[in-house]
Formats: C-alpha cells, structure tokens, sequence
C-alpha cells in the first residue's frame, strides 16, 4: 500500500476527524474511503477502486483492534440490533414489503 502526507486546514482536519469518530473509522480509514469514492465518481471504469479501499479499510481496522478480518468485521457485526429494518429501509423485493406502497418511478 502506498503512503501519501496531506496537509488540511485546521477547520477541516477537525471536521474530518469528528466525521470518522462518528462513522467508527480512523482519520486514515475515513480518507482512504474518501478518495475512493472520489476516483469512483471521476472514473467510471475506477468502480473497483472503492471496494479495494473498502477491503483495505476492513483490514486495517482489523489490524488496528489486533483481530483477524473475521474477527473484526464479526465484532461489527455483532453491534446491528437484532431487529427487522423499517419497510423504508427494506429492498422492495425482500419478503414482508407490501410492494403496493412501494411508488412506482414514472415511465422514462
């Protein structure tokens, strides 16, 4: 993996690391992520960019709390309620939606 220095603004070196706390995330995971999703949406054939860098972000969280990939991405896991998601939240092929209050896009 390379290794890249980036100089922030105060203003937004502190919002990015508020930004990671709050998504679980070291400052190095979040931009990693951050750049990701940038080349992503610059480069249309870059689409495996981010999911490389989601791999990436799994790893060294997993290295960070001294587990495996397993271990670490099960301990994350093991944090979602044990709970069905709000029908909003549910894809519309999923089994208990009522597909009638689900809108229909218009025709194109």
């Amino acid at each position: 993996m390379g290794a890249l220095t980036i100089r922030l603004p105060e203003s937004l070196h502190d919002h990015v690391r508020k930004l990671a706390n709050q998504e679980g995330l070291s400052m190095n995971q979040f931009v990693m992520l951050a750049v990701a999703e940038k080349v992503t949406r610059l480069d249309e054939g870059a689409s495996w960019t981010y999911v490389e860098a989601l791999q990436a972000v799994g790893q060294a969280t997993a290295d960070e709390r001294g587990e495996t990939l397993e271990e670490a991405a099960r301990s994350i896991l093991d944090q979602a309620p044990d709970s069905e998601p709000p029908p909003e939240d549910r894809r519309v092929d999923s089994p208990g939606v009522d597909t009638e209050e689900t809108p229909t896009p218009p025709p194109s």
